[in-house]
């Protein structure tokens, strides 16, 4: 499993982050992604096997049990 913190604009402008984003994206991956955003950003979301999950101040709390369940499967 990879944990990246974060795809976002500035991440992108990096041909070499995003070849490595791109082949990590093949396993399990945990990432945090930025809200609105072309590009890379819209292809990683755009991805079949991607699940968003919103963080909100009232789920933040609760995240870590919610992010291990769907691992868990």
């Amino acid at each position: 499993m990879f944990v990246i913190d974060e795809i976002g604009k500035m991440e992108c402008f990096s041909a070499v982050f995003i070849a490595a984003a791109t082949a990590a994206l093949d396993v399990p991956v945990s990432a945090t992604i930025a809200a609105k955003g072309g590009g890379f950003i819209a292809q990683v979301k755009a991805r079949p096997d991607v699940d968003l999950v919103t963080v909100t101040q009232e789920n933040r709390g609760g995240m870590l049990e919610n992010l291990a369940a769907r691992l868990l499967g």
